[in-house]
């Protein structure tokens, strides 16, 4: 006898919900039509699937073996939708995006609200990853374009420099520190401290330079993105030292960005495949990044050289 969807689809839902009842209520059908598919899979294999006890389906150890294939054949199947889902979007239009964390929320919501101005008929898809995973999703045809951390140059992809800016200490307003125009290592020794995690290569960069200034911070508090540090500092758990991009995002919650002194670059890398491999619409999304990276740059640039000039006795704030 040949299996069928339906006898897998059914197979599939009791083994993830663990009840007939459920698995027919995820499926849209009747227990009977459940029980029934069930059964006319065992004869179709051959296999006892499930053992009847107290009136509830058991699985068998050849049931928890075989579910193992059946879920990687509907990842199989979801994978051949997923592409064929691509091809059709790439048809009219359709850009695929890869991008750190630090960059998913409002920088990248601010260079899609460009691009869209320019071409209001395209979709998108924004995936923040990993460096190592947008490196492999722009290879792998995932994503058509990606900003990675770091200075890259990976084969099979064009690679360009995409920010080396510094990165800035970040308080909450009304922070002491926020009288300063410059905050320096020794600084951070008096307040407690919100960081990235420790492996993040950044974070260790700032480990390295505090314990150079024998700088022990006066408590920790760590988290995986720059988005949460940033988010964490504008209520007043501590302070940080962060990428300014991101710290942009917080300014409306009170967030005050100041030069952090001696200069911790943030290095980035964009990637995309060879300009004749890639969609029409990658040159247009890549100009429009770097345009709004630089608007962007040039207002935190603005936020310091206000905050040096205030902080600077030649020139003292305009009167009220």
């Amino acid at each position: 006898m040949k299996i069928a969807m339906r006898q897998l689809d059914a197979f599939m839902a009791v083994m993830t919900v663990g009840t007939v009842t459920a698995a027919a209520s995820v499926l849209n059908t009747s227990q009977p039509a459940v029980t029934r598919s069930l059964r006319q899979l065992e004869d179709a294999t051959g296999l006892t699937l499930f053992a009847r006890v107290r009136g509830r389906l058991e699985p068998t150890a050849e049931a928890r073996d075989l579910i193992e294939t059946v879920r990687d054949s509907y990842a199989g199947l979801d994978r051949i939708a997923q592409v064929a889902e691509n091809l059709r979007r790439r048809r009219t239009g359709h850009l695929r995006i890869g991008c750190l964390p630090a960059f998913a929320q409002g920088f990248m919501a601010r260079a899609i609200a460009d691009l869209l101005g320019r071409h209001p008929g395209i979709s998108l898809t924004v995936t923040p990853l990993l460096s190592s995973d947008v490196i492999k999703a722009t290879r792998n045809r995932a994503v058509d374009i990606g900003i990675a951390a770091y200075e890259l140059d990976v084969s099979s992809l064009e690679t360009q420099a995409f920010t080396a800016c510094n990165e800035v200490a970040v308080m909450p307003a009304g922070h002491p520190l926020a009288a300063q125009a410059s905050v320096s290592p020794q600084d951070l020794s008096r307040y407690r401290l919100v960081m990235l995690a420790a492996v993040d290569p950044y974070r260790q960069r700032l480990d390295r330079l505090l314990t150079a200034h024998d700088v022990v911070p006066h408590g920790l508090v760590e988290t995986p993105t720059s988005s949460a540090l940033c988010a964490m500092v504008a209520q007043g758990i501590g302070i940080g030292v962060v990428n300014p991009l991101t710290a942009l995002d917080f300014l409306s919650d009170g967030l005050v960005l100041r030069q952090f002194a001696p200069a911790l670059p943030f290095v980035t890398t964009l990637l995309r495949r060879p300009a004749e491999t890639a969609p029409p619409l990658v040159a247009a999304f890549q100009a429009v990044l770097e345009q709004r990276r630089d608007q962007d740059l040039a207002r935190v640039s603005g936020l310091l050289n206000r905050a040096a000039d205030a902080d600077d006795p030649r020139h003292p704030p305009p009167r009220r």
